[in-house]
């Protein structure tokens, strides 16, 4: 009875030792944590999946919404240059010592730049989408962004009034104050979207993928003892062996 004994325990401690180097062996490969076979832990991932997928979607519309803003910037940048061109031409043609062709020469320049303008302000879309007098709200994930473009009047402009310029360039300039404010708040929040997602991933990381390094090393340990528990019931066997020729002799 008491070789049986010895010998089931043996038996025992090969099969625990198998065991745990077949399950660290499984993890190397997979890369994956058995622990996610609990009901909890694997839906606890899942909502980490689902976050992390909402997270992806809000920074690329963020990616888009600063896309818009540049295409914004650019544009208003444009029309004021623009706007500093026909000031100069209203400058020029309110002089009392020019002709009445020379007044109409710039006031047809003045109109192929009021032209100019008017494409630029049209053309100033995204995905089809005109950002001019647009009141846009971007879903950023976990909360939104609300923006209202201001549009652009180029018919007032009349380089025989300075005003009208002037009025003009102010307009643009408070149209450039909400792209900028936005542009910031868009940078913010990518800012934090891209830390949220570092932090998600990361804790899904820590609970769906195995540590290699671990594995490996539990792995190795489980494998000398199994070699070694199998010497032992090696020699017991051959003990028994033995004894049993003995006892039959």
């Amino acid at each position: 009875m008491q070789v049986n004994g010895s010998s089931n325990n043996s038996l025992s401690y090969i099969n625990e030792h198998k065991k745990s180097a077949d399950a660290s062996l499984g993890k190397i490969a997979s890369g994956k944590n058995e622990q996610l076979d609990d009901a909890t832990l694997a839906l606890i991932a899942s909502s980490i999946g689902n976050d992390l997928g909402t997270l992806s979607q809000g920074l690329q519309n963020a990616t888009d919404a600063s896309s818009m803003m540049q295409i914004a910037s650019g544009t208003l940048q444009s029309l004021s240059s623009s706007a500093n061109d026909l000031n100069t031409l209203s400058v020029a043609s309110n002089n009392a010592a020019l002709s009445s062709s020379d007044k109409a020469a710039l006031g047809s320049q003045a109109d192929a730049i009021k032209t100019s303008m008017q494409q630029s302000v049209n053309n100033a879309t995204f995905n089809g989408v005109k950002i001019f007098g647009n009141d846009m709200q971007f879903s950023l994930g976990n909360n939104s962004l609300s923006a209202n473009i201001g549009s652009v009047d180029t018919s007032s402009l009349d380089i025989s009034s300075q005003q009208s310029i002037t009025d003009f360039m102010k307009s643009l300039q408070d149209i450039q104050s909400t792209v900028g404010a936005t542009s910031n708040a868009l940078a913010s929040s990518t800012n934090s979207i891209l830390t949220q997602i570092s932090s998600l991933s990361s804790a899904k990381s820590q609970m769906s993928d195995a540590d290699i390094a671990n594995e490996a090393s539990n792995f190795s340990q489980q494998n000398i003892l199994l070699n070694a528990s199998l010497m032992t019931q090696a020699h017991k066997n051959s003990i028994n062996a033995a004894m049993v020729s003995q006892l039959l002799g």
